[in-house]
C-alpha cells in the first residue's frame, strides 16, 4: 500500500512523505479499505502545522475523510462489510490519503452504492459541519435568518443549501466579488462583499430582520458585527479559523440581547453522539449527495504520488473548488 505521512510539523509542502509498505495485519475489529478519492482539507493542513485540536505522535499518517470499498476485515465485527461502500469519518485514528486504509469497523459508516465519488469523500466533514449548525445550538423556523462568513467554502456553500431546503433564509458574507457569484448559484438570499462597513452592508441586506443563527470561519472584528445583527438570544457559532486573532462579541450584545457564542468541533460529536445519529446523520446527508441535491465544487484531481502537486493547489488561494486525491 501507498500512504502519506506527517514526518514533522511545519509547512506541509516540506512536512510529508510518501511510504510504500504492505497492508498492516488486521485486528479483531479492524478493516482494510480500498480507497476511491480522499479531500485535501484545510483541518489536515492545520494538523500538519500542529496547530490542530489534536496533535498525533509522528510520523503520522494523514488525510481526514475519503470514500471508499471494504476489501478485508480482521473479525466478525467487521465481516458484515466486506464489498460494501463506505465513508471514513475524520476520528484521526487513521490517514485517508493513501490506497488502501486499514481502521476499526467503526470509523465508517456503510452508504449507498450510487453517487459521484468524489462528492461522497467529502460527504463526512463539510456537509456534516453544515448540517449540524443549522440543527444543534438554535431552533429555527422556516423563514428565520442565517448569516454566515467565508460563505464561499465548502461548508458555507452546504449551509446555504441546506437552509434553503429548511425554509430558512440564508446571508452570505464573502471577501471577493469573484467568489460571490457561487454563494448567490447556491441559493442564498443575500450576498455581501464585505466592505468598510460592514455593519451597514448587513443592516441594509436584512433590510429589518434579524439573524436567529450566525456562523463563523474565520474569526476576528467580523464576529462582532454578526452578533451585533443577532436578534434576542441569538446564537452565534465559531467553527474554523484562518489567523489567530480572537473571536469577540461587544459587551452589549451579549448582556442586553443575551446573545450566545459558543464553538463547534465536528470531531467532538463523533466522539460522544450516539451511533445511531451518527449513521442517521450521514444517511441523510448521503441521500442528498448521491441525488447532487448538495454538492461541493471540484477544482483538481491529484494521484497520490503527485502530492505536491496537489498540496501547492490546494494552499492556492482564489480556488475554485476543492482538490481531492483519486486512487484507481
Amino acid at each position: 500500500m501507498s500512504q502519506l505521512l506527517v514526518t514533522s510539523y511545519g509547512d506541509p509542502r516540506e512536512s510529508l512523505t510518501l511510504e510504500r509498505a504492505p497492508s498492516p495485519p488486521l485486528g479483531t475489529n479492524d478493516i482494510l479499505v480500498e480507497m476511491e478519492a480522499a479531500p485535501v482539507n484545510p483541518s489536515d493542513f492545520l494538523l500538519v502545522q500542529g496547530g490542530y485540536g489534536l496533535r498525533p505522535q509522528l510520523p503520522s499518517p494523514v488525510g481526514g475523510e475519503g470514500v471508499g470499498r471494504v476489501v478485508d476485515a480482521g473479525g466478525a465485527a467487521g465481516t458484515q462489510l466486506v464489498g460494501r461502500r463506505v465513508v471514513i469519518l475524520p476520528t484521526y485514528e487513521q490517514g485517508t490519503w493513501a490506497d488502501k486504509v486499514a481502521t476499526s469497523y467503526r470509523n465508517v459508516v456503510p452508504i449507498r452504492e450510487d453517487g459521484d465519488p468524489l462528492q461522497l469523500a467529502m460527504l463526512p466533514i463539510n456537509p456534516a459541519t453544515a448540517y449540524l449548525l443549522l440543527q444543534k445550538f438554535t431552533k429555527l423556523e422556516a423563514g428565520d435568518w442565517v448569516g454566515l462568513n467565508a460563505a464561499n467554502s465548502a461548508v458555507g456553500l452546504c449551509v446555504v443549501a441546506l437552509a434553503r431546503m429548511q425554509g430558512l433564509k440564508t446571508l452570505g458574507i464573502v471577501r471577493r466579488e469573484a467568489a460571490a457569484q457561487s454563494v448567490r448559484d447556491a441559493g442564498a438570499d443575500r450576498v455581501i462583499v464585505a466592505g468598510d462597513d460592514l455593519p451597514a452592508q448587513i443592516a441594509d441586506a436584512l433590510d429589518g430582520a434579524e439573524l436567529g443563527l450566525a456562523l463563523d470561519a474565520t474569526t476576528g472584528p467580523i464576529v462582532a458585527d454578526l452578533a451585533a445583527a443577532l436578534r434576542l438570544r441569538g446564537v452565534i457559532v465559531t467553527y474554523a479559523f484562518v489567523t489567530d486573532v480572537s473571536p469577540s462579541v461587544r459587551a452589549h450584545d451579549l448582556i442586553f440581547n443575551e446573545v450566545t457564542h459558543t464553538g463547534f468541533w465536528l470531531l467532538n460529536w463523533l466522539r460522544h453522539a450516539p451511533r445511531t445519529e451518527i449513521e442517521q446523520t450521514y444517511h441523510t446527508l448521503n441521500d442528498l449527495v448521491a441525488t447532487g441535491e448538495l454538492s461541493v465544487p471540484v477544482d483538481a484531481t491529484y494521484r497520490l504520488d503527485e502530492y505536491h502537486e496537489a498540496i501547492d493547489h490546494a494552499m492556492t488561494p482564489g480556488r475554485g473548488g476543492k482538490v481531492l486525491f483519486t486512487f484507481t
